[in-house]
Order: C-alpha cells, then structure tokens, then sequence
C-alpha cells in the first residue's frame, strides 16, 4: 500500500468516524438541534466562515477526485501490461492473454479442459491453470511441458523480459477411452453364455 492509498483511507477513515459519531450522538439526545441550528446560522451570517467552509470543502471535492482517478488507474494497471514501443506505449489486456494460453493448452490431445488466470504484480506475472486430463498418463512430463509451453508463448507474445511463474492443478484425470471399451468388452464376452455344440468330437 502506498503513501497516497495511506491518505486516503485515513481521509475517509475520519469522514466517516465523524459522520456516525455525529449522528450517534445526536439520536441519542446528547447534542442539541438548537445548538446545531445556531452553528449553521452562525457559519451563514459569517462570510469569513463561509470563506473558511466554501475552501474546505472545495479541497475535499479536489481530494476525492484525485483519489478516484488514482484508484481507478490503478486497478486499470492491474488488468492490463504495458510495454514502451519506439512509436508509443502499448497495454495488453490480461484476458487476451488468458484467451491465448487456453486456446494453446487446449490444442494438446492429452488435455480435455483447460482454465487459465494471470495476475501481474512487481514480482512478474503470475498463471494459474487448471487442468482436465483426458488419459492416464506421465502427469509430471505433460504439466512440465504445458509450463513451458505457456512461458515461452508469452514471452514470444508481448516480448516480456520479466518472471513468468505458471502453476498447474490437475482437477481431473478422465479414464482412457481406449482401454475402458477394451474393458467393456472383455466384461460383456465373460458375461456371454457358452453354446454347447452336440457331438462335440463326434467322429464318424
């Protein structure tokens, strides 16, 4: 958390402490209207106070928009990766190149599923992916060549210098397909009766 984000929490942190204890305050009888009427009467009649309160909350509206923006931006750069080209700067959506590592994950026959989320932080860009495997098979080989599918497509994709950290979850490992009808069969010759054929070794 930055120093700016630091203020304004604490800006409106104390906007709000104030306003419930105000109004706490006042509906429990502890604060009479009378006297908050003659405040305001007072801050009307008053130009020096108007002056005084017209500024104040002049700067606050400033404060709040400076903060909006700041915010804003902020969680704009957190969808998004920027890269200066000769000619200007270029941001990427973090949802383009979520859709570019499905649809690349998604071409390799062992995989029947595929989800992806980035993240991008200081420490570099973060992936997350999530299997469903169509076959048995040698998990740590396949997951070892789907990270580094999946790092070198990106760094060729926007020219990232930065770390890539890709984590893979298997949710699923589907059963093979060719050895389960191969089972199936088996299990339905077993379960078919002998014919018993007369004569059998009868020889004339």
């Amino acid at each position: 958390m930055n120093f700016l984000t630091r203020i304004a929490v604490l800006f409106y942190v104390t906007i709000i402490l104030f306003i419930s204890s105000f109004t706490l305050l006042f509906v429990l009888n502890y604060i009479d209207p009378r006297h908050v009427m003659e405040t305001f009467s007072l801050i009307y009649l008053d130009d020096n106070l108007r002056l005084l309160f017209g500024a104040a909350a002049g700067v606050l509206l400033i404060l709040n928009y400076i903060f909006y923006q700041t915010f804003t931006v902020s969680a704009y750069r957190d969808h998004t990766i920027a890269f200066d080209n000769p000619t200007g700067r270029v941001s990427v959506s973090l949802m383009a190149i979520e859709d570019l590592v499905r649809r690349m994950i998604g071409q390799i026959k062992e995989v029947k599923e595929v989800k992806s989320r980035i993240s991008a932080s200081k420490k570099g860009l973060q992936i997350k992916v999530k299997l469903v495997l169509r076959s048995e098979g040698r998990i740590p080989e396949l997951t070892s060549r789907v990270q580094e599918l999946v790092k070198r497509k990106v760094q060729d994709a926007i020219g990232l210098d930065e770390p890539i950290n890709v984590a893979i979850y298997v949710g699923k490992i589907l059963p093979d397909q060719g050895r389960e009808k191969l089972t199936a069969k088996k299990e339905e010759q077993l379960k078919e009766p002998e014919h018993n054929v007369p004569f059998q070794g009868y020889r004339a």
